[in-house]
């Protein structure tokens, strides 16, 4: 990370002019800086090139945002399998630990960067190749991403804004869930709430649904099946912790349980099983499934002997 201090002399100047001034990078480059949203005025991300600094600012750059390219030659090393592809569309299977959409300064490949790959490498002849993550799975989640291989794809936006797009989830929580069924109808508020966490439940916050389902139980831990109307920030993780039974590996909203079996860092016990939709061209009805995850599945294998 780089950091200044803005001076007298640079008090009232734009922020591209003292960052260039400072950094002794082309208006380019500083440009590519405030885009990729690794530049912060006293810890504030500021993306406004005309931004007006004063005098004992604090200016920070993160690590230098990573090309497409660069990410795109590692995911060499990490290919996602595909679950469907046509002309439009085109959905994968997520590992946990991979991100969906690059965040800024990441070098790791991520599922945009690795279908990209995939789509040159089996379309070598094709202009260009364009992909767009239509939704987003957290880091720690496994299971279904769907993604845009034309803008005519991405009208599946709309359906996600409408609440049209089915999705369920595999879960395996902390405790036994007393209930065989229920809703939880928390609503939810974005934000940052300290120790990581990005959304809390609050009666000022924006609705959120959330259903599951007991698939089955163990000593200490229980499977659930989980659909969601909305898609709220960490809806599922959230709304299961606040009825007591966060999901295993969860280190954010699961503080202070102690899991009955040790997941890796950057893994959270819940899996993207199926995705339902309209296809954007045809209209016809999808479903796009993804089987439980091997690692989701021995986890499950430890817990049923106990």
């Amino acid at each position: 990370m780089k950091e200044w201090i803005v001076t007298q002399a640079g008090s009232g100047k734009r922020l591209d002019m003292v960052l260039a001034d400072h950094a002794g990078r082309s208006r380019k480059q500083i440009k590519r800086w405030l885009d990729s949203g690794v530049v912060r005025v006293n810890g504030r991300q500021v993306a406004i090139a005309k931004w007006k600094v004063k005098a004992g600012d604090r200016i920070t750059v993160d690590d230098e945002p990573v090309s497409e390219a660069t990410r795109e030659r590692a995911s060499a090393r990490r290919p996602v399998r595909p679950l469907y592809e046509d002309a439009t569309l085109i959905a994968v299977e997520k590992p946990p630990g991979m991100l969906v959409i690059p965040e800024a300064g990441t070098r790791e490949p991520t599922v945009v960067d690795t279908v990209r790959a995939y789509l040159r490498r089996t379309h070598p002849t094709a202009r260009g190749t364009y992909v767009r993550a239509l939704h987003r799975l957290d880091r720690g989640t496994s299971g279904v991403v769907l993604l845009a291989k034309t803008k005519g794809g991405e009208a599946v936006i709309q359906q996600f804004k409408r609440r049209e797009i089915g999705r369920e989830y595999w879960a395996i929580v902390h405790g036994a869930v007393a209930r065989q069924r229920g809703t939880i109808t928390a609503p939810l508020l974005k934000g940052l709430f300290g120790h990581g966490k990005k959304a809390a439940v609050a009666n000022t916050g924006r609705a959120a649904i959330t259903h599951y389902f007991v698939e089955e139980r163990y000593q200490q831990a229980t499977l659930l099946t989980v659909r969601v109307e909305t898609g709220r920030t960490h809806q599922i993780r959230v709304h299961l912790a606040s009825i007591g039974h966060p999901l295993l590996g969860d280190t954010v909203y699961g503080r202070g349980f102690v899991s009955p079996v040790k997941l890796p860092r950057d893994r959270v016990a819940l899996h993207a099983a199926s995705l339902s939709l309209r296809h954007p061209m045809s209209g016809e009805r999808l479903e796009i499934r993804s089987p439980l995850s091997r690692d989701l599945e021995q986890l499950v294998d430890r817990l049923r002997v106990g």
